[in-house]
């Protein structure tokens, strides 16, 4: 991937979306996808995207219109239930009663971000070739979302125990229906594969576990008054559960991608046509904390430095305080853009270049005689999963 390209890229598609409050995002996207496809090359021919800004656009009004009545059919059943999206936290009983709000919101918008997650896999599919070869993925969305909600309410109640039920499953319902062209993919493989992915997700609990009994039994001594005085193994157990709950955190990225080599590794296309790929969950986090960590310093320093200087010119020079928040206003967007442009290019293009480089194709030679398919309309595009904000990734 050439870096000054894409740099260009991401400072002219950020600016033209801050200019444009943000409307321009969906051809931003779409310019963004048109880069990256064109470096994926398997087998030394590079995807196409043929994804429309438009169509993105009109799409993501659609789905808001048809979010905006089905949130409003929701506030008017809370309503007639005596509760509201929208009311203000005064006691107790109020933040019971938001909690209770939230949690019904959620499980109201469950269905519709399932839906959207399907149609948005399926939308990207459909705008996708390679060697003029269009991918495409059979209707099911509403299917999906059943199946989501399903196996999530499963997992929820063993405790996380049937997740990796959950992941291949879904996983499964969707590379069944997938095409390229008029050859099928098919994901083999069983659910019980995945459990090893999550044994650091184990480690992370049963240091929490370990930590909670520290905290409890750790060097008490009863005190005069019948009161008891912690000692040493209280601070130390509390530190053994922080260090649990962030091995967790850290235990469901390893999650995600070694259940998705284990997953890749059993899919297949057509008969003989079949896949690995080694990404290395070390790696990418590493990526991600230090490509972040180094992109949100940059981006401080510029809008700090920008603004800074900005408002000592208005403020000392000039004696015009009353322009001193617009001029922090303009430090503040210096940021957001710098750290927009500089993610991308130092967390989202090297992931991606992680997972292409880890990534093979076998029996490509297989594929020569595949056939195209019909080309898949789309009313909204990706417009729920742009309206629920699940429309970040590429």
């Amino acid at each position: 991937m050439e870096k000054p390209e894409l740099r260009r890229l991401a400072i002219k598609t950020t600016l033209l979306t801050l200019i444009t409050l943000g409307i321009y995002r969906f051809w931003a996207r779409t310019r963004l996808r048109n880069y990256f496809w064109s470096c994926v090359a398997p087998d030394g021919q590079p995807l196409e995207y043929d994804g429309k800004g438009l169509e993105k656009f009109l799409g993501f009004l659609i789905a808001v219109a048809v979010l905006a009545i089905y949130l409003g059919i929701l506030q008017l059943l809370l309503t007639f239930a005596g509760m509201s999206l929208f009311t203000a936290v005064d006691d107790t009983a109020d933040e019971l009663q938001q909690l209770a709000v939230t949690y019904i919101a959620f499980a109201a918008l469950l269905p519709l971000i399932f839906y959207a997650q399907y149609r948005a896999r399926r939308y990207k599919l459909s705008r996708t070739r390679w060697r003029g070869i269009r991918f495409g993925m059979d209707k099911g969305a509403w299917g999906y979302a059943l199946r989501g909600i399903g196996y999530t309410i499963l997992s929820i109640l063993t405790l996380g125990i049937l997740w990796p039920l959950q992941t291949f499953r879904l996983e499964t319902y969707k590379t069944d229906r997938t095409w390229y062209g008029d050859v099928k993919f098919e994901q083999n493989g069983n659910w019980t594969m995945l459990y090893p992915a999550m044994k650091h997700i184990l480690f992370g609990v049963l240091f929490i576990i370990a930590g909670g009994f520290l905290a409890a039994s750790g060097e008490w001594s009863r005190a005069s008054n019948g009161t008891y005085q912690g000692g040493s193994g209280t601070g130390f157990g509390a530190f053994v559960m922080f260090v649990g709950a962030f091995w967790i955190y850290a235990g469901f990225a390893y999650y995600r991608v070694h259940s998705f080599r284990k997953l890749t590794e059993h899919k297949t296309l057509g008969e003989t046509v079949t896949f690995t790929s080694l990404p290395r969950t070390r790696s990418l986090i590493g990526i991600f904390i230090g490509g972040g960590f180094v992109a949100g310093i940059v981006a401080a320093v510029l809008g700090f430095a920008i603004g800074g200087a900005l408002t000592y010119l208005v403020v000392k020079m000039l004696g015009m305080q009353e322009l001193a928040i617009f001029t922090s206003g303009i430090g503040f967007l210096i940021y957001f853009l710098a750290l927009s442009v500089l993610s991308l290019l130092m967390i989202t293009e090297p992931m991606i270049r992680h997972f292409v480089q880890n990534t093979a194709i076998h029996n490509a030679a297989a594929l020569a005689e595949v056939k195209q398919r019909d080309g898949d309309d789309f009313a909204e595009a990706e417009g729920f999963a742009d309206a629920l904000d699940l429309g970040a990734g590429f």
